[in-house]
């Protein structure tokens, strides 16, 4: 149909393929081996959201143009051995995407929704992530460990909004912070402390962290099935 221009025009399209694939896999395996799903967990990361969105996008057009440009009839599908190993990348890629729109769409609200909430741990034994919810903003109560002890400084006119001489923000460890600050931790005589700081505790995590880790480790795996799905279709070619 395209005439002389169809070769390049499929080669065109089938490196736009290849790198939509490359930048969709690239971005599964850079979030697990550098940054690793706990990074994800505590709401998604914008940028790779749109990079993973747009991929799957590329790679959905070019495939079907693709396969169309080399599939007569979908009897191929079925009764050749290329055509199975294409059937199951293409569900393999559904499924793929499936996981990512409940990812993007259910799962990643309830983690950006959970990450705002201040909740108070059990036994008042503070771990970083949930002193962090206690960032003093949009409401929520202000606190600071310092030394073990986790104090609500919420009440205080230079603890406003969250953050102290626009310096130190409130749920964090400051304890480092404030031997370095012109005063000592005398600002902290008579303020109750209302629990106690832990760093090496870890939070229990969330249903919807859960939830997302087993999508994002199942991606993973998935990930491996479809370049060997690729390599055993390309060595039959």
């Amino acid at each position: 149909m395209l005439g002389p221009v169809r070769r390049p025009v499929r080669l065109f399209v089938g490196f736009l393929h290849i790198l939509a694939a490359f930048l969709w896999f690239g971005t599964i395996l850079y979030v697990h081996i550098l940054l690793r799903p706990g990074y994800a967990s505590k709401g998604l990361p914008r940028g790779e959201v749109l990079l993973g969105l747009v991929s799957m996008g590329v790679v959905a057009v070019t495939g079907v143009l693709l396969t169309v440009s080399r599939v007569n009839s979908l009897e191929v599908l079925y009764t050749s051995r290329w055509g199975l190993l294409l059937l199951a990348k293409i569900i393999l890629y559904l499924v793929m995407v499936s996981s990512a729109i409940i990812v993007v769409t259910l799962v990643g609200p309830r983690l950006r929704r959970a990450m705002k909430k201040a909740r108070l741990p059990k036994g008042g034994v503070f771990d970083p992530v949930t002193l962090s919810g206690f960032d003093g903003k949009e409401g929520r109560p202000a606190y600071i460990a310092f030394e073990g002890r986790v104090y609500d400084v919420s009440a205080l006119n230079l603890w406003e909004g969250g953050g102290h001489m626009r310096q130190h923000s409130a749920g964090e460890d400051l304890t480092g912070a404030l031997a370095r600050a012109p005063h000592g931790a005398e600002k902290l005589d008579g303020i109750e402390a209302v629990g106690v700081f832990d760093a090496t505790v870890s939070p229990e995590k969330t249903p919807a962290q859960k939830a997302f880790y087993a999508v994002a480790y199942s991606n993973l795996f998935l990930v491996f099935v479809v370049l060997f799905v690729i390599a055993l279709w390309r060595w039959g070619i």
